[in-house]
């Protein structure tokens, strides 16, 4: 799935920079990403009233003379989906700023560590919250992202397993995969991916052995990959 992510700073050459700083770590957190620039707030809504789509929002609280902090209260009271992280020269405003309930505030000149904390608050609440459709008898069927434990593919049918049940569908395994967060699910062999939340332990050996006491086999050409996507997701979550 995409992550819609903007920046919205009335100082162009700022924008600039934060748009770099967002494509490094985007790229280091391996989540595919569509990245907006807008420099005021009429951008910004036009943007959004033609149908874009906006995530996670890194939004400058002095907007020339107008104030960031108002247009994420005109988003918020939308009932637009946005997360915002608000940024700022002056701490003086952040008090204000708690009242349209940001993520996270940045202190300009924004710290690449304190970016990626950013990211990675909203990467972890919306794995928690974010469910993926599954097709079964001709019905969608909205499955929460966290409750998958693994998917498997037999016979040219998929099988989602989750803590409570599993669903079968005819919805090919790659297409199912790809419509799940990358940086959470890899490929363990050709007929499973995992749910790399779930995995206790892997081995050559033993496979991948999950936290409902179901072990995985590892293909040969999957485990040097598997290895990398679970560190990676252990320093990111």
């Amino acid at each position: 799935m995409t992550y819609n992510v903007a920046v919205c700073d009335d100082d162009r050459e700022f924008a600039r920079t934060m748009s770099r700083l967002c494509t490094g770590t985007m790229e280091k957190l391996r989540t595919p990403f569509v990245l907006k620039t807008f420099n005021c707030e009429e951008e910004i809504l036009r943007y959004i009233s033609q149908g874009g789509r906006i995530d996670l929002l890194f939004l400058d609280i002095r907007l020339g003379r107008k104030s960031g902090i108002d247009l994420a209260k005109i988003l918020k009271e939308r009932g637009e989906e946005i997360s915002v992280v608000l940024m700022s020269v002056d701490s003086s405003f952040l008090l204000e700023g708690y009242s349209v309930q940001p993520i996270y505030f940045l202190m300009k000149p924004i710290d690449p560590a304190e970016l990626e904390k950013a990211v990675k608050i909203d990467l972890k609440r919306r794995m928690s919250t974010q469910n993926v459709f599954i097709k079964c008898d001709r019905k969608q069927i909205p499955v929460p992202v966290e409750s998958i434990q693994y998917i498997e593919v037999i016979d040219h049918l998929t099988t989602v397993h989750t803590k409570t049940q599993d669903y079968v569908s005819r919805t090919t395994f790659t297409e199912l995969i790809d419509g799940l967060p990358q940086s959470c699910f890899a490929r363990c062999h050709n007929s499973f991916a995992v749910n790399l939340a779930r995995v206790t332990h892997f081995s050559r050996a033993q496979g991948v052995v999950l936290d409902c006491r179901v072990t995985l086999p590892i293909g040969r050409k999957y485990f040097d990959n598997l290895k990398k996507r679970f560190i990676e997701y252990v320093n990111t979550y």
